[in-house]
């Protein structure tokens, strides 16, 4: 018989450390803090990170999976360079997945979490707070629609989009339009109709779509072989 008084319960993070490594990467890279290209030494990563070295090489190992590192032509891993083809393909899952998750936004989530979601689209100060209101606004969403599947799809596809929007803002008249687009967005949601919802989140990757891939083709003719 087990004593009741005897409590050898081990708390065990939600987390383990490779996962906490490859959240903190993840979320640099989504923030612009580790551009397309940036050079990823096991050696600062440990210092940055402040983990074991076996913790940081599963990390790189994991992030590869996802395709936000690749391999460098020098030593060691860099953030990922994403092409023009790779851009389309992303866009294309992307079109098929998110209008999908605003219109379960909109029958699964609750009345806080629709007026979490519209204070995202409110003016911001500055660009970089700008950036990280729409980087919460798909957080939001993607845990509103309450689907663990279409969630753990569309979170890498996210990274990946957020780093190239610091491209795509250089689009002229991008800026403003992307904005509207989730004004859109969240009128829709806020009225409470699924189909409203979709159709504008269809309209906005397709948009964002013809953006990025605009801004990285111009990329690769100022640098054709990075």
């Amino acid at each position: 018989m087990t004593d009741p008084k005897l409590d050898l319960t081990i708390d065990r993070p939600a987390e383990s450390v490779p996962e906490m490594v490859v959240r903190r990467i993840r979320d640099a890279i989504a923030a612009g803090l580790l551009p397309p290209g940036r050079q990823l030494t096991e050696r600062e990563l440990v210092e940055l990170t402040g983990v074991s070295r076996t913790s940081v090489r599963e990390a790189m190992r994991h992030l590869q999976t996802l395709g936000l590192v690749e391999p460098s032509p020098s030593r060691g891993v860099r953030v990922a360079r994403l092409g023009s083809a790779e851009v389309r393909e992303i866009y294309e899952v992307r079109d098929a997945l998110e209008p999908a998750a605003a219109e379960l936004f909109v029958l699964r989530a609750t009345d806080e979490e629709v007026a979490a979601l519209v204070e995202k689209v409110q003016p911001r100060a500055s660009g970089e707070e700008r950036l990280q209101a729409i980087y919460e606004f798909d957080n939001l969403l993607l845990a509103g629609a309450r689907n663990s599947l279409l969630k753990s799809m569309l979170e890498p596809l996210h990274t990946r989009i957020h780093a190239l929007r610091s491209l795509s803002v250089t689009i002229p008249g991008r800026h403003a339009e992307s904005r509207q687009e989730y004004l859109d967005i969240a009128e829709a949601i806020a009225a409470r109709s699924p189909e409203r919802a979709s159709e504008a989140a269809h309209r906005h990757v397709r948009a964002a779509a013809k953006a990025a891939l605009k801004a990285v083709e111009i990329l690769e003719k100022q640098h054709p072989n990075s």
